[in-house]
């Protein structure tokens, strides 16, 4: 999957993360952790990335970062367990999505336990030809087949998150009198 899936999806996640009431802060900076977090098994880090793929992608590996991370969080608890579990989602989305690549060889994701794959191979889904520019013809159109593929994703988990938001809302204010 190319970052505009990721992406997206990460997008998606933070829709739903969002808390009521949220401050401009909150509005800009959670899509874009949520976004960094949702693409984190790619970033170009030593010994991670695609440079240690089996490393980066592997569920036991990430979820061993997103324990301590979450062990870590409870010395000094300042966001919702629901905001901390969407972000997880997000995180391990990544691993999902990548099993989706049309070439069929899945992703192994059971490092180092097993050398099997996860394998959800769909024909659109195409990978990046890192060969040619970004702005390569087939570079362009897997961007575009993902972009069609989850901007409803997202579209769908912003009227959600909305939705949540506004009955929250109103289940908080107060109930009128009758009598007045």
């Amino acid at each position: 999957m190319s970052p505009v899936g990721h992406s997206l999806v990460g997008l998606a996640f933070a829709a739903l993360a969002m808390p009521r009431n949220s401050n401009w802060k909150w509005r800009l900076g959670l899509p874009i952790v949520f976004v960094a977090i949702a693409n984190l098994p790619d970033w170009p880090l030593p010994g991670w990335g695609h440079q240690r793929y089996n490393i980066s992608h592997s569920v036991f590996v990430n979820i061993g970062l997103i324990g301590l991370f979450l062990a870590l969080h409870q010395l000094k608890p300042k966001i919702s367990f629901r905001c901390l579990l969407l972000g997880a989602g997000a995180w391990l989305s990544h691993l999902l999505l990548d099993s989706f690549y049309n070439h069929g060889q899945g992703i192994a994701i059971y490092w180092p336990v097993s050398k099997s794959s996860l394998n959800f191979s769909m024909p659109w889904f195409n990978t990046l030809d890192v060969s040619q520019s970004v702005f390569a013809r087939h570079n362009l159109s897997v961007f575009a087949i993902e972009l069609i593929a989850y901007l409803p994703v997202l579209i769908i988990a912003l009227a959600i998150g909305s939705m949540v938001r506004r009955q929250t809302n109103s289940s908080q204010e107060p109930v009128p009198n009758e009598n007045s």
